[in-house]
């Protein structure tokens, strides 16, 4: 079967309409790369469908393999989540979710409703402003706790992608999937920041990365993924996932974008790794990441510069954020 963005439309379709035969289903929408139009990336693709229900929903993630290419990604709401459209406006994730969806199931014009609530104004300065500010603001409060936490690197990629994200979100929607580095580079070129996307790519060892280990890497990446799958219930490490990542990375290596890859290779691996640490499995699998860490200057060792580039980074997106809105007259 093709995979084209019409046939993922009609199965988020076919399975919200199963859905709405069983239960409170209020409304339903498509968000991500399906919305965007560029859902395909090494012929595969995942869906990410939005479900909100009349009640609070028992999870809040699932992931529902269609075919070995194609998987849901689906996210459960509560309808109260959506009672104060104006204040979603101001969300930075869901503000931009709202803004340019694909509207699936509404019976009752419920989504349409908060939709049109959350949209009125979107782009008013102070508005953008305060999307924007919200992610930085999660930066400084993770950085407080970074050299406390038991997963560095977890934390650490986290505040680098919000600080980027900070900026994206002057003239774009946020950054993620597997596009979110090229997603970084495209938009902060655009809005003449290329800077931010460099500064980024540093943070993880891309502007020194040796592409010929990267077959290697991946190798490696896809044993300690394999054996954590069978361990956890995580969305992340969700088996169907494996190919939509491996042929997600292998894509952007084609596309001459190897460091494009980085952040979710690495954030996936250690997912992976923390998971086999919990279960005593970790041993076969240790010596791959350790080696990868040490390439990128992001092992124990280096936690300490690198914690200070990070600063850096954040005091350039801070400027960054306050010129503009200097700018903006906020």
């Amino acid at each position: 079967m093709e995979v084209t963005r019409d046939k993922l439309i009609e199965l988020a379709e076919i399975e919200t309409k199963r859905r709405a035969e069983q239960s409170g289903l209020v409304s339903s929408y498509l968000i991500g790369s399906v919305a965007a139009g560029n859902p395909v990336l090494g012929e595969t693709a995942d869906v990410d469908l939005i479900l909100i229900h009349e009640h609070e929903p028992n999870a809040r993630r699932e992931i529902q393999r269609l075919s070995e290419n194609i998987h849901l990604d689906i996210y459960h709401h509560s309808k109260n989540r959506y009672m104060q459209p104006r204040e979603l406006r101001i969300d930075p994730w869901i503000g931009p979710s709202l803004s340019a969806p694909v509207f699936i199931y509404d019976p009752q014009h419920f989504f349409e409703w908060a939709q049109a609530g959350a949209r009125g104004q979107f782009f008013r300065s102070d508005h953008v402003y305060h999307r924007a500010n919200a992610f930085f603001k999660r930066t400084r409060q993770a950085m407080s706790l970074l050299s406390l936490s038991n997963r560095w690197l977890k934390t650490y990629a986290r505040i680098a992608l919000e600080a980027a994200n900070a900026v994206v979100t002057l003239t774009a929607k946020p950054a993620a999937g597997r596009r979110l580095a090229i997603e970084i580079e495209r938009i902060t070129e655009d809005g003449g920041y290329p800077e931010v996307y460099q500064q980024f790519l540093h943070l993880f060892g891309g502007d020194a990365l040796n592409t010929t280990l990267i077959p290697q890497w991946l190798s490696a990446w896809g044993y300690a993924f394999d054996t954590a799958a069978t361990l956890s219930n995580e969305p992340e490490l969700n088996p169907c996932r494996r190919m939509y990542y491996l042929r997600g990375f292998q894509a952007l290596v084609d596309a001459d974008k190897p460091e494009a890859i980085l952040w979710k290779l690495l954030t996936t691996w250690e997912r992976a790794i923390h998971t086999l640490i919990e279960a005593d499995k970790a041993t076969p699998h240790q010596a791959d990441w350790d080696s990868v860490l040490q390439r990128l200057r992001l092992g124990p060792s280096c936690m300490k510069s690198r914690f200070e580039e990070l600063e850096q980074y954040l005091h350039s997106v801070e400027h960054l954020l306050n010129s503009w809105a200097e700018q903006a007259g906020i």
